[in-house]
């Protein structure tokens, strides 16, 4: 057995020593070759290039990709993609002549598009892109369906170019299906200057072509100027009223970044009272979402609408509020609605608010719109529901402790809930 061990130790040792030798002579014959390359006549560097040592193409391509900026060698490499027999090299090739980025190895590069081996397609898109060819670019437009289409439609992110944009406004205009969806896509992509105006065109959101309605809203979302509500806002309301909903967020953010965000809100206001019933929504949203003073104030005027969806409409915009503003409205319209619901959705939008604490400044309104609750809410769901709040109110707000104990003697029916609540409270029920 001892005999067998120092016979298996040797042997590992042997092979260490072995592989450290091949790692030593490795060292030195790279040493060599990288000292043969280092300043060497652009033949010899191209030569390597063919070598059967995939450590001497290295250190040729690391001479052609930055150590040796000779236009000699740029002359010699880009002569070399038409005669290098490896697509592999030829691609790699290819990729060190972009990082060099001597641009007069462009036309190369650009025949390179049609070579045969897809590999070498590839890293030819890529260099047009980083060798900004705009020559290339009816090249790269011809590739958009293929198998590189991904690359191309990147690459002509990347290469400037007025005839580029003319071209991609023109297939936005006249083109067909996907051709114009990419169009949206590319010119975004691109930061066209024009695109805003080009986009507020109906005729881009007709009825069948959802896809690039979407295409276009999301261009729309992103590149709408700050100051562009009142345009944006008239061009919305031109359109058939569903594809109105692909443009309410851009038209809530561009409403929010208003300088004068009251007299935008003022502006939905009539528009609200001058367009018909399918775009009402639209504009409550936008209320809703502005939050200003006169958007409470319009909101809360419809709750007295005597139209039951319009007061519904008003009720599930005002429950989205982030402040206790929306509440005496809301107590007020539960109250004395007649519709059974129309009023359970408005006690549950007073909860929903109530619930939102971090949201309130004044903590004796939501505990009084709770109390309200209790007290009025027909159904015995939501009266639980609004004494579940209380606790997110304590001890910042001492009715609270008062209502739980008013609850507990004056509502029998809901003095365990009440009792339940008062004993889960932290810190403890004080009894003060």
């Amino acid at each position: 057995m001892k005999n067998e061990a120092f016979m298996e130790n040797n042997w590992v040792m042997l092979s260490v020593m072995v592989l450290m030798v091949a790692v030593i002579a490795r060292a030195e014959n790279l040493e060599s070759t990288y000292a043969k390359l280092q300043g060497a006549k652009p033949d010899a560097i191209i030569a390597a290039l063919e070598s059967g040592d995939s450590f001497n193409r290295e250190l040729a391509l690391a001479q052609i990709a930055r150590e040796n900026r000779s236009p000699e060698l740029t002359r010699a490499a880009a002569d070399a993609v038409s005669t290098v027999r490896q697509p592999g090299v030829k691609a790699q090739l290819i990729a060190v002549l972009a990082e060099r980025g001597d641009t007069s190895a462009t036309p190369v590069v650009r025949k390179a598009l049609k070579d045969a081996d897809p590999a070498v397609r590839a890293a030819a898109v890529e260099a047009c892109a980083m060798l900004k060819d705009s020559k290339a670019a009816d090249a790269l437009f011809g590739m958009l369906g293929g198998a590189q289409g991904v690359a191309a439609r990147g690459a002509l992110c990347r290469i400037p170019g007025k005839a580029i944009d003319a071209r991609l406004v023109s297939l936005l205009r006249k083109g067909e299906g996907a051709q114009r969806v990419m169009a949206v896509e590319l010119l975004a992509a691109r930061r066209y200057d024009g695109l805003f105006p080009l986009l507020l065109d109906k005729r881009l959101f007709a009825p069948g072509d959802m896809a690039l309605s979407k295409a276009v809203a999301g261009a729309l979302r992103v590149y709408a100027p700050a100051d562009s509500f009142d345009q944006m806002l008239a061009f919305t309301l031109s359109l058939p009223a569903p594809a109105t909903e692909l443009l309410a967020g851009t038209l809530a953010v561009t409403l929010d970044e208003a300088a004068d965000k009251q007299a935008r809100e003022r502006g939905v206001e009539k528009a609200l009272a001058s367009c018909g019933a399918a775009y009402a929504p639209l504009l409550t949203g936008l209320l809703a979402a502005s939050q200003g003073r006169d958007a409470l104030r319009v909101l809360s005027g419809r709750l007295e609408a005597g139209d039951l969806e319009v007061r519904k409409e008003a009720i599930r915009c005002l429950g989205k509020w982030n402040s206790e503003a929306a509440l005496v409205p809301l107590v007020l319209a539960a109250k004395r609605e007649r519709d059974a619901g129309a009023q359970t959705l408005a006690w549950r939008a007073v909860i929903d608010i109530a619930n939102r604490p971090d949201k309130i400044v004044d903590f004796y309104q939501p505990v009084s719109a709770i109390h309200q609750a209790v007290w009025y809410a027909p159904r015995r769901e939501e009266k639980v529901a609004a004494l579940g709040v209380l606790p997110r109110y304590h001890p910042k707000s001492w009715e609270v402790e008062w209502l739980l104990t008013k609850i507990e003697t004056e509502k029998p029916e809901l003095a365990a809930e009440a009792l339940r609540v008062k004993n889960a409270l932290v810190p403890p029920f004080s009894g003060k």
